[in-house]
């Protein structure tokens, strides 16, 4: 068996919904796919989407794609385990928030905003989508806001809160709530 390492085909499937998305943002041109390690942290290879099937697995809801990488350091590998990342659109000046912020309650997501008093209040945030422990918040934030990121189970709307150093990640506990005495 021969396989060709310059350029490297992968094939991977996508959740059949994605796939009205992964067609408008081909319609507009090239659509950019980025392959990670197996535990996703690591940037391999940057390649372009180069075919879908033209029928969805209709068991697993599922349809298959091909992309194509230069593979020039010979990062990727026939046979090796990837994750990939399909771009389908950029936003750009999007406003995000660490994803440990917005929390779920009753009505819907939310996160805590510190006020100029050092006051906390509760907000309603629409959450676009999250990517790599962000958080794209589309309605609700405005740009310059201070949100809390840990320890949010302690707090309720008024409560005084002071900033952490942001370079200290110990700054703030955060335990969980059992730990904390708070279940059995």
């Amino acid at each position: 068996m021969i396989n060709q390492v310059q350029p490297i085909s992968v094939m991977f499937t996508l959740g059949a919904t994605a796939i009205p998305e992964v067609q408008e943002a081909l319609a507009k041109g090239p659509v950019k796919v980025i392959a990670l390690s197996a535990d996703g942290k690591t940037e391999l290879e940057t390649g372009t989407l180069a075919a879908l099937d033209n029928q969805a697995n209709t068991t697993s809801g599922t349809i298959t794609l091909k992309a194509i990488f230069a593979n020039p350091d010979r990062k990727l590998w026939p046979g090796m385990f990837v994750n990939l990342r399909v771009v389908t659109q950029i936003q750009e000046n999007g406003l995000t928030v660490p994803l440990d912020a917005v929390q779920q309650g009753p009505q819907g997501q939310y996160v805590f905003v510190v006020g100029p008093d050092h006051k906390v209040a509760m907000q309603p945030v629409s959450v676009r989508e999250t990517l790599n422990g962000e958080a794209l918040i589309d309605k609700g934030l405005s740009s310059g806001e201070t949100v809390v990121a840990r320890g949010q189970y302690r707090l309720t709307p008024g409560t005084v809160v002071s900033l952490a150093n942001p370079n200290d990640p110990a700054a703030v506990p955060n335990p969980t709530t059992a730990s904390a005495g708070l279940l059995p």
